[in-house]
């Protein structure tokens, strides 16, 4: 082959992948890698802020499945990725980070080299599957692309590689090509599932009189499978954050995302058989409140570290999903008639929550209003329209008051709890969908977190109603303030911009909304916009 560049090699290996979108932002140490990326098909979008390229590339996994890939220069750069690259971790989301590094002569000498860090990869190891850093440019090629197939294999997350300046400007002529591509990584080789644990499931479940079925964003492609599971054995379905939509929560079998409800973890003591699927039954999930599981703890997870991790499972199944499913549907016994008690408890439990809804989240005031709010919101997205949320008081009410259909249409930062998530994910989800309608919910504070990426959405021509929920400052910190000081606040006050401004200042258009029928109208002309448009609620 002719001699290329490092930088070629990056941008080669991610064609070979067949990425069509990478988020970054060009700096000194990785021009490399921008010069090539001139003579590629390969799409970039430039954000604002590494948080921003981040958050970007997690939004554009959950809705492709593939991994997103982030282009960053080392220190600041690399500094400024790691908050969304923990939201990603957490969540479990494939996605591949670039970065440049200091020349190899420069390693780890403390200088005070430009952007240098004493030890990039120990810094970045407690958010990523794995942090490599290329020390030769033959080795670019096979580097990048086994950190793409670590972020898809077995539990999905992101992965570092970095590449010094020297070696992304050198010239080869020796450079070793991996002969695989994107849609062959994809298919992750999952372990063979263990037929002796198989039989002691179908056992357990079959001589239950009362299972319970909880899911987890894990099993967001076996959700015809789990619904299938559900009718079967007459088990009632509950979904976490990450689960929500998998199993529609609309089925009467389904109670949706209630598990940080009390009255619901009562009712799972009343079961004797739990069966959980893609989820680590997480604290936060929980509300960091107790889980009592009545009876036994089926757990089905490609992570075999989650079968201890915060609850002992009875038999930890190792596996995806989809396949354990299937194995199992093809052996337990099926209850013939769905038990009209189970139907009632559900619903029965469904307004009870409802009712208990300001006692479990702290809001008394504007709860009727939040929810009116958010079934407008509803009715105006298509069961496969995507919400992008932040943490904001009406994103918490959403939990259990926004009914979903689908997997990965209610996207929620809960695990992590970053602000300023909400915006970026989205523009990464409607560059990689843009056929799919997409929302913003942010709250005043957490939207000001990554405000400048909004010159992105601009940038990039996106379809994007923002709804900020604008209740001048950190409420739900406010709120909690208010619980341990009565009349005592410091720090959650804040003076904001005028939102509707600063829409004009971006050339967009920007409404006050007072109503639901306004918020229904504001949102279906919003649509129809090739940009952005700013809708404020006063909360």
């Amino acid at each position: 082959m002719n001699k290329v560049t490092g930088g070629t090699i990056v941008v080669k290996a991610l064609e070979d992948l067949n990425v069509d979108t990478v988020f970054g932002i060009p700096g000194i140490h990785n021009l490399d890698i921008y010069d090539a990326l001139i003579h590629s098909s390969i799409k970039h979008v430039t954000a604002k802020h590494e948080q921003g390229v981040g958050y970007m590339a997690d939004g554009y996994a959950r809705v492709t499945g593939k991994p997103g890939i982030a282009l960053v220069i080392t220190g600041p750069g690399l500094t400024n990725i790691i908050t969304a690259m923990g939201q990603a971790y957490h969540d479990s989301i494939p996605m591949v980070v670039i970065s440049s590094q200091l020349p190899t002569w420069a390693l780890n000498q403390r200088i005070g080299f430009l952007h240098e860090l004493k030890n990039s990869t120990i810094l970045t190891q407690s958010v990523a599957k794995e942090s490599r850093t290329v020390m030769s440019l033959e080795n670019i090629d096979l580097y990048i692309k086994e950190a793409y197939q670590l972020a898809l294999s077995g539990r999905p997350g992101p992965v570092h590689v970095e590449i010094p300046m020297d070696i992304l400007h050198g010239y080869t002529d020796r450079a070793e090509i991996i002969n695989f591509k994107g849609e062959d990584l994809a298919k992750s080789n999952f372990p063979l599932i263990d037929k002796a644990l198989l039989d002691l499931a179908v056992n357990e479940i079959n001589k239950a009189n009362f299972p319970l079925i909880i899911v987890g964003g894990g099993g967001w492609q076996a959700g015809e499978k789990i619904l299938e599971l559900a009718e079967k054995i007459s088990a009632p379905v509950i979904q976490t954050a990450a689960g929500k939509g998998i199993v529609d929560e609309g089925h009467p079998l389904c109670l949706g995302t209630r598990i940080h409800f009390p009255v619901v973890r009562e009712f799972l003591k009343t079961t004797d058989l739990v069966i959980a699927i893609g989820t680590e039954i997480s604290p936060t999930d929980l509300w960091e409140q107790p889980l009592n599981i009545g009876g036994k703890l089926i757990q089905i997870d490609i992570d075999a570290a989650n079968f201890n991790r915060n609850y002992r499972a009875d038999i930890g199944l190792k596996g995806d999903a989809l396949e354990v499913l299937a194995f199992l549907l093809d052996k337990v016994k099926t209850n013939e008639e769905t038990n009209p008690n189970v139907l009632k408890k559900i619903a029965d439990l469904k307004k009870t929550t409802t009712i208990k809804l300001p006692e479990t989240t702290g809001v008394y005031e504007g709860v009727e209003f939040i929810k009116e709010m958010l079934a407008a919101i509803r009715s105006s997205l298509p069961a496969d329209g995507i919400l992008f949320t932040d943490m904001t008081t009406p994103a918490y009410i959403g939990l259990s008051e926004y009914p979903c259909r689908q997997p990965k249409t209610y996207i929620h930062p809960v695990g992590f709890g970053t602000l300023g998530f909400a915006l970026p994910a989205a523009i990464g989800a409607k560059i990689a969908k843009s056929h799919t309608k997409v929302c913003v919910l942010a709250g005043d504070g957490g939207f000001q977190f990554t405000l400048p990426e909004l010159a992105v959405a601009c940038q990039e021509n996106i379809s994007l109603p923002i709804i900020i929920w604008n209740d001048g400052g950190f409420g739900e910190i406010r709120r909690h303030q208010e619980k341990r000081h009565p009349g005592q606040k410091i720090a959650v006050n804040h003076k904001n911009p005028d939102f509707i401004k600063l829409a004009e200042a971006y050339g967009l258009k920007g409404v006050i909304v007072s109503s639901p029928p306004e918020m229904k109208n504001v949102l279906k002309e919003a649509f129809l916009l090739n940009e952005p448009v700013i809708i404020e609620v006063k909360a």
